[in-house]
């Protein structure tokens, strides 16, 4: 494997692995969230129903900020990995 491979694999590991976080936990909150809610509200369905709205409700709102949010993580990582210009003092 070469390092460049490496380097950029590493890369793309982390941008699919932010994403794929970030979309499991908007799901998660989706599915505790909606029952509470919608039981409070006196919505007629059922639990269930509810929590597999929520998650799927959640899992779309983050899925649509989740690539731009683990982008922008992957650059300033890359940023603060990069070896940083010498300044000479004349």
């Amino acid at each position: 494997m070469t390092p460049t491979f490496s380097l950029w694999g590493g890369r793309a590991l982390r941008f699919l692995l932010t994403v794929l976080l970030l979309c499991g936990l908007g799901a998660g909150l989706g599915a505790g969230v909606f029952p509470l809610v919608g039981k409070l509200w006196g919505v007629h369905m059922t639990t269930g129903r509810l929590v597999v709205l929520g998650a799927r409700t959640g899992g779309f709102f983050f899925l649509v900020w989740a690539p731009g949010v683990a982008l922008v993580r992957e650059f300033m990582r890359a940023a603060a990995e990069s070896p940083k210009p010498r300044r000479e003092d004349a």
